[in-house]
Order: structure tokens, then C-alpha cells, then sequence
């Protein structure tokens, strides 16, 4: 076995499931693989004799007509997978997902009731990112009504449930002057031209890795207006968490908990029917990330809600894809 087993001791289903059992939801999981967008032909071909993906994901990834997006696409979608496998008996290839309307991939809801896991990915530069969230009520099943089908922000599957991350590449050419006159309030703006020149490129994209994580959670990508809601750092609190390392030790990673969203319209569902907790953390100094989970006040029936915080419980990981890898080859 490879050194993965025993940075996957913690993430077993065992493990997961009594985590799970005295507050409803399992810790957040965050996990940071790298990607090689200059993979050779020979291991593009490899990754594609796992046999993981469905006929249509192979079609997707051979869509892309550069060799690093296509390298990529194809490193997310095993990642993913591998991922997903550290918290269930479920094999990679097990796997199968739905979309929503905008593209948020989903496990099918037969999958769902098995496994309660949630989850979201994140992919910039070399980086991905996956989070996981597991529900202690998996066998419950929610189908959703007609009405709920008609109405776009409910989050699907389970509706109680919200949960995005998003992981950003800070980038020295991106002119953010334009950016912050479309997409960002006025609060925000303001804000961030308050602080020093030096300093305002990093809360840009701070920001806009919160503002990705809280639209992916809802589900709705760039449909949902980035001026609906406003993120604010003023009371915000900086830490550090460690960062599980492949070779059984960490470093520590810096992290901004309570930082807080802010709506434009306080009657709109997701701000009056919704409790929302996000983080923001930095993997290094090139890039930062954010993990936003929403829940709903109809979660305190079926989950014990309400002490979770995701502020003090986030687990960070990051692996080796070849690890993950040669785990399920070996197994």
C-alpha cells in the first residue's frame, strides 16, 4: 500500500459515519491535489484505461482542444472520484452524478440516500480543489417536488443543504478596476480602495474566491447577480490551521473565519430561510481559497444544527494524484 493509507486513516467510512452521529453533519473536508497539465500522451492513456469515467465524461475531456485543458479535465474528474472514494465503500467507478441547470455536478439521488455526501470542486492553475460534507440522515430520501423543480434557487439534491468552494490563482495581469465596477457593491469597493495599493490585488481576489464559493454553492454560477450579496471582512478573525501533507506531516495555512455575507434584498429565500458560514483561506502566497455552506432553518427537524461551525472543524488535506491513484489500483 502506498503512503496513502495513512492519510486516509481519518476519512474512512467508520470514521465518518460517528462523526456524523452527534451533530448531523460530518467536519468539512478540503482537499488540494496538483495537476499536471503536461502530462504525456502515456499517462493521459493510462488515466483513461482506469476504466473511472462514464462514456460521456471521456467525451467531455477529449472536447478540449488545448492538451493542458484536456490533461486537466481528465486529472479533475479521476481526482474527483478517487476523493469521493476515501469516505465510502463505493469504488471510483462507482460514481455516477447529475448537473444542474448551470453545471453543479451532484450525486444521483439514489447515491445521495446511500452515501448523505455533498460535495463541490474547484480547479485554478495548478490546483484542484474538492470539499466534502457528509449528512447523518443519508438513508432519508428527499425527492424533489414539481414546485421545487420550477424553482431555480432551491439548492438541489437535499435542500437543506448548501455547499461551495472555489479556489483562486491571484493573477498580477488581470486588470481588477473593471472587474470591481460590474460585479462588486459598492461596500465592497470602497473597502477594498480604502486599503493600501499593495494590498488591494490580494483582497480582490479574496473576495471573489468568496463570491465563487457562495455562487457555487447556490448553484446558479454567474446567473446569480455578484451584487446581490456583499462579503465583508471587517470582523473577521485570521488563524492558522495545519495542512495534512502526504509524508504524514503539515505546514500551517493561514485562514479567515467569520467572515460574513451580506444581502441586498434581506427577504430574498437564500438570506431569510438560509444560515451561511463561509471561510477563506490562503494555500500559499499565489493562492487563496473558500469553502461556503448554507443551511437551511428546515435542517434543525432532521439535523442538530444548531452549535455546527465549519470555522473550527475544517480538515485540509493535500494529496498526490498518483497516490490516490495507486490506492484503488492496489486495493
Amino acid at each position: 500500500m502506498s503512503v496513502m493509507s495513512s492519510a486516509t486513516q481519518s476519512t474512512t467510512p467508520l470514521a465518518v459515519q460517528s462523526a456524523t452521529r452527534s451533530t448531523g453533519l460530518s467536519q468539512p473536508y478540503v482537499y488540494f491535489v496538483p495537476l499536471n497539465g503536461a502530462l504525456s500522451p502515456a499517462g493521459y492513456e493510462a488515466g483513461l484505461a482506469l476504466g473511472w469515467l462514464t462514456d460521456d465524461e471521456v467525451a467531455k475531456v477529449s472536447r478540449y482542444r488545448s492538451v493542458s485543458a484536456r490533461n486537466n479535465g481528465l486529472q479533475v474528474r479521476l481526482g474527483l472520484r478517487a476523493v469521493l472514494s476515501l469516505h465510502s465503500e463505493l469504488k471510483p467507478n462507482e460514481w455516477r452524478f447529475n448537473y444542474g441547470a448551470k453545471g453543479k455536478p451532484a450525486l444521483t439521488p439514489d447515491l445521495l440516500a446511500k452515501t448523505g455526501l455533498h460535495f463541490n470542486l474547484s480547479h485554478s492553475g495548478e490546483w484542484l480543489m474538492v470539499g466534502i460534507l457528509i449528512a447523518s440522515n443519508a438513508e432519508q430520501k428527499n425527492e424533489p417536488t414539481s414546485e421545487d423543480a420550477s424553482n431555480e434557487w432551491v439548492c438541489r439534491p437535499q435542500q437543506a443543504i448548501c455547499f461551495g468552494v472555489d479556489i483562486e490563482r491571484e493573477r498580477s495581469s488581470t486588470d481588477i478596476v473593471p472587474i470591481l465596477n460590474h460585479y462588486f457593491t459598492e461596500a465592497e469597493t470602497n473597502t477594498l480602495l480604502q486599503l493600501p495599493e499593495e494590498l488591494q490585488r490580494q483582497r480582490f481576489f479574496d473576495l471573489w474566491s468568496v463570491k465563487e464559493s457562495y455562487i457555487k454553492a447556490r448553484g446558479l454560477g454567474l446567473a446569480l447577480s455578484l451584487k446581490s450579496f456583499s462579503v465583508d471582512f471587517s470582523r473577521s478573525q485570521q488563524c492558522h490551521i495545519p495542512l495534512q501533507l502526504i509524508d504524514n506531516g503539515s505546514k500551517p495555512i493561514e485562514l479567515h473565519k467569520l467572515v460574513k455575507l451580506k444581502f441586498t434584498d434581506s427577504k430574498e429565500p437564500a438570506a431569510s430561510d438560509f444560515s451561511w458560514q463561509t471561510v477563506m483561506g490562503r494555500l500559499d502566497e499565489e493562492y487563496r481559497f473558500a469553502v461556503t455552506l448554507g443551511l437551511a432553518s428546515s435542517a434543525a427537524s432532521t439535523l442538530a444544527t444548531e452549535s455546527y461551525s465549519i470555522y473550527n472543524t475544517l480538515s485540509c488535506t493535500q494529496l498526490s494524484l498518483d497516490d490516490l491513484l495507486n490506492v484503488y489500483k492496489e486495493s
